[in-house]
């Protein structure tokens, strides 16, 4: 046996017990079941397997058919897929360690390799299989569940519109996950640069979070498997770029989703609130730190505690968006700079972005001052300020906070 692939292979179970552990930590809800460790364990030797017939088609094969068995029990792509990362990230971490300098380089892109090709057969797998189904099921089944986003592709360009009407476009679970799923199927299906706007006649961009799925107290209504927070987690690490096409009112948690976006075009009626504070819902320490990343922090400030909107003119002048257009002109100027990028080399444009994201999403913290902020955010998710901000909402009043 290959030296490197029997180096990895004795990796096994230390690989495969951290990646269980990091999704149990994780409280991935899909992977609490008894066979999650078994499921990693597979998935792991299939890699192997593949490495040492140097053929990706090994793994690629298997994940057809986990695919398309997940999908038959309820899983979403963002959840199988989580699986598929955190065997990678721990795979990475032990053949590091375990390998002599000059055979890392040589384990880390096998490794790469054979996993990017189980999720690429994933992702085409899943998708038509969904897509199979949909069409297969002829009403006998109850209706099938309404699409929120359509999808199109425009020579290299791939468009996301949401045109949820009746929630003005709320980021709830259903919405956030079509949005992920449309980006995967144009990744898989070769898509140089992506778009995402809301219908044309809206003039809601999107309301934010969908306040009827956050939780009613004693749970942290922005923990890390919130679908919101997974939807922004794919904007920000998908490998081409995301343009945002603004025109209407950004609200919320929908903030956060633009400003994950790679590149922001507005028209004269974009504006733009983050609003928790309104609710008395504590944000995320990961969410601030995007608005940090974009905006001055005085400027932060001002927004998280007024929850006043900021309109077109102030959020080019503060660089929220990159470009200011007329409403006539938006579409074709912000398809016009998505195919500018478009025909630049991929492989460049992914590791600069994912350079970027790297550089500017890991901001160390100190374990004690980061259970300090936790501490607050739970006083606050668990006050009955809260609930009275949701349940004012819901009754279309002013809240009445008491600060307790």
């Amino acid at each position: 046996m290959d030296p490197v692939v029997s180096a990895i292979s004795a990796l096994e179970d230390r690989v495969v017990d951290e990646a269980y552990a990091t999704l149990q930590r994780r409280g991935e809800p899909h992977y609490r079941a008894g066979d999650t460790r078994r499921k990693l364990l597979e998935l792991f030797r299939q890699v192997v397997a593949s490495i040492e017939a140097r053929d990706p088609s090994t793994v690629a094969v298997y994940s057809e058919k986990i695919a398309v068995e997940r999908l038959q029990t309820g899983f979403s792509i963002s959840e199988i897929q989580a699986g598929f990362n955190v065997l990678e990230e721990s795979m990475w971490a032990h053949v590091v360690g375990a390998l002599e300098v000059d055979q890392r380089t040589e384990a880390v892109e096998a490794i790469s390799l054979a996993l990017r090709a189980g999720r690429d057969a994933l992702a085409r797998a899943y998708v038509s299989s969904a897509a199979a189904g949909a069409s297969q099921s002829g009403g006998q089944e109850g209706p099938a569940e309404p699409a929120l986003v359509a999808t199109v592709v425009l020579g290299q360009i791939g468009v996301i519109t949401m045109h949820d009407h009746s929630k003005r476009n709320a980021l709830g679970s259903r919405m956030s996950a079509q949005i992920q799923a449309a980006l995967e199927s144009f990744r898989v299906h070769g898509a140089r640069a992506v778009i995402i706007r809301a219908a044309t006649e809206m003039g809601v961009w999107s309301s934010g979070h969908d306040i009827a799925e956050l939780p009613r107290g004693r749970r942290d209504p922005l923990a890390y498997d919130d679908a919101l927070e997974e939807c922004v987690r794919a904007v920000r690490s998908y490998p081409l770029p995301i343009l945002a096409m603004i025109h209407g009112s950004v609200w919320g948690g929908a903030f956060d989703l633009v400003l994950s976006c790679d590149v922001v075009i507005a028209d004269e009626t974009a504006t733009f609130a983050i609003t928790p504070v309104n609710l008395g819902l504590p944000n995320n320490t990961t969410g601030l730190l995007h608005f940090l990343g974009r905006l001055p922090t005085n400027i932060v400030k001002e927004m998280f505690f007024t929850a006043r909107p900021i309109n077109a003119e102030q959020a080019e002048r503060w660089m929220v968006v990159n470009h200011l257009v007329p409403a006539a002109e938006l579409e074709s100027f912000t398809l016009e700079v998505a195919n500018t990028m478009a025909e630049k080399a991929p492989l460049a444009l992914t590791a600069v972005k994912e350079q970027l994201r790297v550089l500017s999403d890991y901001q160390p913290v100190a374990a004690q001052v980061y259970e300090r902020i936790q501490a607050l955010r739970r006083q606050a998710y668990d006050s009955t300020d809260y609930l009275e901000g949701l349940t004012a909402f819901m009754e279309k009043r002013p809240p009445h906070f008491r600060g307790e």
